[in-house]
């Protein structure tokens, strides 16, 4: 995938082209920086559906920490498809379309990496002439979110004539159903007619996909129903027949289901649907023997079917048209425009919702103003429906009869016109102006309103002591909700580049410029969530702008013929941080005709995103926190105080985001040295060595640190709950938690290391009929290490699960190696490619658990995360390091059988090879006709014990099995 100089029409001059990662056009194909760059072949003949697909197909640097447009995907970023290089995350890879930034969409996403989403899917794939991925740090060149590389998706330009193409594509069970089609239109030669216009357009849709009804032909579907019981007879006991339990202690809201005798259940539901599980089955059922506490074993309930919503591809529809127009203005002077304009649907299921009155919800209110009063599903002492004469109830139910789900619409809008041209013999310029705006509009469907639930109360609550169904048949009970955001960019750059001077190698290139931009999000959730009347779900509301300044020079200094040396350096000023600068330096030495060197050194910074300083922020939930107030914290195992509940030691809150006008920038550097060797012509081998550390990476604040140390936080940062009755003592602030407000801070840093390494032969064979192409191109990573926290100590995760290697780290998954090799063969109409994609394993050991004050504590290095337990319940506080997991530490007699252990005893996720063949034929007039097979050999994804109902690592594998396209494309002339 290297760049090859394009030689002018009819004379043997090369042009001098710019590359991504510079602003100094050039001829030579490999300057100082690593640049992959994927051809229209290589995009045609690689069967990629959309732009993701394409990059993590093509390029193995691109890490698997972004996000993939999957049903299970993270509701605070649904239904965008983000990429991210070297797993620095996606907010520190820099996305360009024709060399222009993309706004961020309109996401405000509170997980830590995750603060600005470019998402890829309003780019088509047939629109696309040529996709330039720069791996090396980027920030003295384009400024902020360029730290991990760059990646330039370039359109075509000066295109003539007419074009459609179709594409349809299925596995071979007619499953993940995807198709497309796309049409290009051009006119007018810019060289001969003094213009061109160019408009494309595409539509593509993708059907649904269940897990009920799949076969599981992509994944170890053996595995998977064993271990996770996949499609297994049972899904929740939460249903629209109701659980009732008994209170314990009269007005403490504590409801025990130790003994069955407190609990009730009604079975209003088809026999087909109920279940009864004896104490010998629970295990077939995914239950433990735990589950007799909450009276579910031996006992006859609804069973609620949740494989019904449960989607491995959900349906969606993406359009887009693009536009391109030149027009010379003069023999120097040429204007330029450009438009776009991009629409994806996405459609999600969800199971109905449910209440639960074993313990109170927190519920949300806008912004800063705390949270709406909590709901416990309490019901009085002579409700209709309360089976117990004597004494409260706490009641379990779903409201089948209100359907959930979800419908997003993403619209991004996109302006640009600009003037280019040459002046005083060899100074080309180029000035613009972009506008890019991005809309979202989520509407959620099935969630409940609290004035309508509150209604079962009794009058002391508030309420009626209104009957369960009447509540269920209510139309009030659920409505749409509607959540709008809103992100837009405006910008204006100018920019300069020319020769002048003359050192031994040759005149002196220089290039510098200017940009001006103004960055803007608005997030707005519905009205009833920013009034506190809906049940547990959060609010996202953001409101800000800021205006930016930049500046930038670059020199490339032929020091000899046979050295170039490149210098870059750039200012931003961003408001309310000092001014940032930023220099980049790089090198190729060209030793012999056979073998080059090169190397770079670059710093560079990330500005904390617009939404992580402006007003407002995204509430979530926090889980796992330990009350000192209410739990000896000192214990072991871990007790709650006297009048408190066990849930007071691994409680779960609700939690903000709070912004930080005080945040600083994320800073980098980075480091590369490589060689190129080119031994005759058609052959190159070339191999980098690559070094990136990240520092003060911005992340949320530690919920445990503001409930262990409230002091040390602004007031009103930590809310407990204030009712008499759950006082201990009645000692006022001792209620339980009830939320907690996290700000972003400065914190943690990562290092990643590593090799590239790409080779290509070319060669014609069968006396010149056949040309015959091998490439090979991969990734090998050295280090990857990551400090969450300052003083921390820093572990080498490569090859694991950093979060699990290090218990105190957020790391991903890390492979050692990916790679792709291919081989190509093209005679006449024919052209045949065949290809092998690799990517290593992942262990799921623990091995360490860093502490702020520097020191280790060391697992014994065979603790399997997801291994040598059978009931979790049984380790709680037998370690201190288990209260953190509950499952992963050695077996005992007590523990029982390890089903994981005996079918995967290295506890990793194993490697994956897959292959890929696909061939093209030209020979009909104007026609193009395609087919693509990926994964020839149906290689099941590995099984991954951490990937809830789909089985596998979305990150890493898919579970597509082997995959069909087919397509034809046809120009007119």
């Amino acid at each position: 995938m290297c760049l090859q100089a394009v030689a002018q029409s009819g004379t043997q001059q090369l042009e001098r082209v710019e590359v991504t990662g510079s602003n100094i056009k050039r001829i030579s194909k490999e300057g100082s920086s690593p640049v992959d760059v994927i051809s229209a072949k290589e995009i045609s003949t690689s069967g990629a559906k959309n732009v993701l697909e394409l990059l993590r197909t093509l390029v193995p640097a691109i890490g698997n920490d972004g996000y993939l447009d999957t049903p299970n995907q993270n509701g605070f970023s649904r239904g965008v498809s983000t990429v991210s290089l070297r797993n620095l995350s996606a907010t520190s890879t820099l996305i360009l379309l024709n060399g222009r930034r993309m706004t961020p969409s309109a996401y405000a996403n509170p997980n830590n990496g995750t603060s600005t989403l470019y998402d890829l899917n309003s780019i088509p794939v047939s629109a696309l002439a040529r996709v330039e991925v720069l791996k090396d740090g980027a920030s003295a060149v384009y400024g902020s979110d360029a730290i991990g590389g760059v990646v330039n998706f370039i359109t075509r330009n000066d295109y003539q004539g007419i074009e459609v193409k179709a594409v349809a594509g299925a596995n071979g069970k007619n499953e993940y159903q995807k198709g497309s089609v796309s049409g290009t239109f051009g006119i007018g030669d810019l060289a001969v007619n003094g213009y061109n216009v160019m408009i494309g357009g595409d539509l593509s849709v993708k059907g649904r996909s269940m897990v009920g009804d799949n076969t599981d032909a992509g994944i170890m579907a053996a595995d998977y129903r064993a271990l996770n019981l996949r499609r297994g007879p049972y899904g929740s006991f939460s249903s629209a027949s109701p659980f009732f339990t008994r209170e314990g202690t009269s007005g403490a809201r504590n409801f025990s289901q130790a003994s069955a005798a407190n609990i009730v259940n009604r079975v209003n539901c088809p026999t087909s649907q109920q279940l009864n599980v004896a104490t010998a089955d629970a295990t077939k059922f995914g239950f433990s023997t735990a589950a007799s506490a909450a009276g579910l074993l031996n006992r006859t309930f609804c069973n609620y079917d949740l494989d019904a919503f449960n989607e491995m591809q959900n349906p969606g529809t993406d359009a887009s048209l693009l536009g391109r127009g030149t027009l010379a203005v003069s023999d120097s002077i040429t204007a330029f425009g450009e438009f776009a304009y991009s629409r994806s649907e996405r459609k999600y299921l969800a199971a109905s919702r449910t209440i639960s009155g074993l313990s109170p919800t927190s519920n949300f209110l806008l912004g800063g103003a705390g949270v709406a009063p909590s709901f416990q599903a309490i019901l009085e002492v002579g409700h209709p429906d309360n089976p117990f004469p004597t004494s409260r109830a706490a009641v379990q139910m779903r409201f089948e009869n209100v359907a959930g789900g979800n419908k997003l619409v993403n619209e991004g809008y996109r302006a640009l016109a600009g003037v280019k041209g040459t002046a005083f013999g060899n100074w080309d310029w180029e000035s613009a102006v972009l506008w890019n705006r991005s809309d979202r509009n989520e509407t959620s469907y099935g969630f409940l309103r609290l004035p309508v639930l509150r209604q079962m109360l009794g009058p002391q609550s508030g309420g009626t002591n209104r009957s369960l169904a009447s509540i269920a048949a209510d139309p009030d009970l659920s409505r749409p909700l509607l959540n709008k955001g809103e992100a837009e960019i405006l910008q204006w750059d100018a920019k300069v580049s020319t020769e002048f001077g003359k050192l031994p190698g040759g005149p002196i290139g220089m290039a510098a410029g200017v940009e001006l931009r103004r960055e803007s999000i608005e997030i707005t959730p519905a009205a009833d969530t920013a009034a506190g009347n809906i049940l547990g779900l959060a609010n996202t509301a953001v409101t800000g702008s800021r205006d930016v300044k930049s500046a930038f020079v670059e020199f490339r200094l032929p020091a000899l013929k046979s050295l170039e040396v490149d210098l870059a350096g750039r200012v931003d000023k961003y408001p309310g941080i000092k001014t940032n600068f930023v220099p980049k330096a790089g090198f190729k030495w060209t030793a012999t005709d056979i073998l080059s060197f090169r190397g770079t050194y670059a710093e560079g910074f990330r500005a904390p995103a617009v939404s992580q300083v402006s007003p407002g922020g995204a509430q979530f939930f926090v889980n796992g926190l330990q009350d000192p107030i209410r739990c000896n914290t000192n214990a072991d195992p871990q007790v709650p105080f006297p009048g408190a509940e066990a849930a007071d030691c691994n409680k779960s809150v609700s939690g903000q985001g709070g912004a930080n006008p005080a945040l600083r920038p994320e800073t980098a550097y980075s480091s590369s040295f490589g060689l190129v060797v080119s031994p005759t012509q058609g052959v190159d081998f070339v191999v980098g060595w690559f070094k990136i550390r990240k520092n003060g990476e911005v992340a949320l604040g530690s919920a445990q640190d503001v409930v262990d140390h409230p002091e040390r936080y602004p007031v009103g940062s930590l809310i407990r709950d204030t009712n008499p009755a759950l006082l201990l003592n009645g000692q006022p602030g001792t209620g339980p938690l009830l939320t907690v407000a996290t700000p972003w801070t400065n914190q943690g840093s990562t290092m990643v290391s590593g090799i590239d390494f790409e080779a290509k032969v070319s060669t014609k064979v069968m006396n010149g009929a056949v040309k015959w192409t091998n490439s090979l191109n991969g990734t090998y990573t050295t280090k990857y290490e990551r400090i969450e926290q300052p003083g921390y100590p820093s572990n080498n995760l490569v090859g694991t699960r950093g979060g699990l290697w290090d218990w105190a780290t957020s790391a991903g998954d890390i492979p050692r190696t990916k790679f792709r090799f291919s081989t190509a063969f093209e005679t006449g109409a024919h052209n045949v490619v065949g290809a092998m994609n690799y990517v290593s394993g992942i262990s799921l050991i623990r091995k360490q658990y860093g502490q702020p004050d520097g020191t280790m504590r060391e697992y014994s290095g065979l603790t399997c995360h997801y291994g040598n337990v059978t009931n979790p319940a049984d380790l709680v506080g037998a370690n201190p390091l288990t209260s953190r997991s509950q499952v992963g530490q050695a077996p005992t007699a007590t523990n029982g059988r390890d089903l994981y252990l005996n079918r995967f005893p290295g506890c990793a996720v194993s490697s994956w090879t897959t292959f890929d063949l696909s061939y093209s034929y030209t020979g009909f007039k104007n026609l193009t006709l395609a087919f693509n097979i990926q994964n020839v050999m149906d290689e099941k994804a590995p099984y991954d014990p951490g990937a809830t109902y789909l089985g596998h690592n979305t990150g890493l594998h898919n579970a597509l099995g082997r995959y069909f396209t087919v397509s034809a494309s046809y120009k007119f002339k």
